[in-house]
């Protein structure tokens, strides 16, 4: 019996001591784990209070653009700088490299003379040196519109038809005439069209007999001025009439008519009033708006007209300002005297 007893006490003994080794063991474990807790939740607070604010971005597109504060400055990094330039020297190679392709081309190129004679490149494909030098000086004037001739000007003339007096009376100042329309053309771009047409010995003549307009290109220009030059010579007596009918039946919105006087004895003699009638045929205004369907404006050379003949085409085909008298002396022709001439200050027509 005693040593039933002793057994059993001593059984009691080792259960307790288990039982209380496996709560301290279960404590330490939850100390840990309350431990691990409590640092995680202080690591975190921690970060919370050093992070920055949000940044909060408004467009106001009401309010000036706020000043920078004091010792802040804003500057484009250098990659930044310098990609507009590498976009740029792109570009202008790309540029350059069309350029010299259409320049080594043969063909007649209306595009290549216009960027040339807008940014002041000269097209080496065709044209004598004088014509490049030309063309260098064209590019040096601001860009033009419309059309000038002796003086008068048609604003926002695309189509240009140049009618020059050939007659004897002008065998002594043909060149000086000549240098004028140089002049206009110079004055015009690619874009634009012309035709020259002259009249004398009761005709009317184009280069090559042409009757439709060229384009305005540096070739075309020259190649017209130097049939002027050698070709024309000027002879007989004549009258505007077909030469003036050439101009409108080309599809011309501005005609400039040169000419001395154009009433003429005999069978060449032109009465106003008849003229005038057959421009109104040739050039009549459009029922609808009014307008005509080309202005004509007139220089008198030489000698004026006691008939007035080519100031009164003017003033019913363009208006005030579309007529123009160059004495001989104010023409350089002959010795310096006191000028003669009354000129009109070129206004916009009134059609």
């Amino acid at each position: 019996m005693a040593r039933v007893t002793g057994a059993t006490a001593h059984a009691h003994a080792a259960t307790k001591r288990r039982a209380r080794t496996s709560l301290a063991v279960s404590l330490c474990i939850h100390g840990l784990i309350g431990f691990g807790i409590l640092g995680t939740a202080w690591g975190v607070t921690r970060i919370a209070t050093n992070e920055l604010p949000p940044v909060v971005l408004v467009a106001d597109f009401f309010s000036p653009a706020p000043r920078a504060t004091d010792g802040a400055r804003v500057d484009a990094t250098p990659a930044a700088r310098q990609q507009p330039a590498r976009n740029e020297d792109a570009n202008a190679a790309d540029l350059a490299q069309q350029l010299r392709a259409l320049e080594a081309s043969s063909a007649d190129n209306s595009e290549l003379d216009a960027l040339a004679r807008r940014f002041g490149a000269i097209s080496t494909g065709s044209g004598s040196r004088d014509d490049d030098q030309r063309a260098r000086d064209d590019s040096r004037a601001p860009m033009r519109a419309g059309a000038t001739f002796a003086g008068l000007v048609a604003g926002n003339a695309t189509k240009v038809a140049y009618v020059v007096d050939a007659s004897g009376s002008m065998i002594g100042s043909f060149s000086a005439i000549v240098d004028e329309v140089e002049r206009s053309l110079a004055q015009l771009e690619p874009t634009q069209e012309f035709t020259i047409i002259v009249f004398r010995r009761d005709g009317a003549e184009t280069l090559r007999d042409e009757l439709g307009l060229r384009s305005a290109s540096r070739a075309h220009r020259a190649e017209s001025l130097q049939w002027l030059r050698q070709s024309i010579v000027p002879a007989g007596r004549s009258s505007p009439i077909q030469a003036l009918t050439k101009a409108l039946d080309s599809g011309a919105d501005c005609v400039f008519l040169l000419s001395t006087t154009i009433t003429g004895p005999g069978r060449h003699e032109l009465d106003r009033v008849s003229l005038l009638q057959l421009l109104e045929r040739l050039n009549p205004r459009d029922a609808s708006s009014g307008r005509r369907l080309a202005t004509i404006q007139c220089i008198q050379f030489l000698e004026e007209d006691p008939g007035r003949t080519l100031e009164a085409v003017a003033a019913a085909h363009y208006g005030e300002g579309g007529y123009r008298f160059i004495s001989r002396s104010a023409s350089g022709l002959d010795a310096p005297s006191t000028p003669s001439a009354t000129e009109t200050h070129p206004t916009e027509p009134n059609l």
